[in-house]
C-alpha cells in the first residue's frame, strides 16, 4: 500500500510495478484510507479514483509501461518539463494540476524544483526559457 504526495505516472507505475496493490495520494481522507487498506488485506486493489483513471488511460492508450521520458535540460525531470511545457502554453497551477491529475501543491512543488533547477525567477522567465531550449513552439499564423 502506498501512501503518497505524488499521483504522476514516474511515482505511479513503478510502485504498481513493484507490487503495490493499493496507491492512495495523502489528500485521501481517513475513511478512504482504511478502506483502502482493508481491501488491499482482502486480495483487492485499494486505488483512487484519479490512479484508476490514469491506470484505464494508460490502456486505451495501448500500452501498460510509461512512455520514454524525452531528453530535458538541466537536470529537470520528465514531470518538470512537463510543467514547463504547460507554463509556457499559458496554463494556471490550478489547469496544470487538472491536466496531469494532480494537487495544485504537486504542481507548485514542481514548478519550485525547476525554477531551482534553472535559475528562474518567474513564470515569464520559465516561458522564454521553454523556447529557447525548444521546448515549445511559437504558434504558426
Amino acid at each position: 500500500m502506498v501512501l503518497t504526495t505524488y499521483a504522476d505516472d514516474e511515482s505511479l507505475f513503478p510502485a504498481l510495478a513493484a507490487g503495490a496493490r493499493g496507491y492512495l495520494t495523502k489528500d485521501a481522507g481517513g475513511e478512504v484510507i482504511v478502506r483502502a487498506v482493508h481491501s488491499v488485506l482482502s486480495g483487492e486493489a485499494g486505488l483512487s479514483p484519479s490512479v484508476q483513471r490514469r491506470l484505464l488511460e494508460r490502456l486505451a492508450e495501448g500500452g501498460t509501461r510509461p512512455p520514454a521520458p524525452p531528453e530535458v535540460p538541466d537536470g529537470l525531470t520528465a514531470r518538470e518539463t512537463e510543467v514547463l511545457v504547460l507554463i509556457a502554453d499559458g496554463l494556471s497551477n490550478q489547469e496544470i494540476a487538472r491536466r496531469l491529475h494532480v494537487s495544485t501543491a504537486t504542481v507548485k512543488t514542481h514548478i519550485n524544483n525547476l525554477f531551482t533547477k534553472t535559475g528562474l525567477k518567474d513564470r515569464a522567465q520559465a516561458v522564454r526559457y521553454a523556447y529557447g531550449k525548444g521546448l515549445v513552439r511559437p504558434p504558426a499564423g
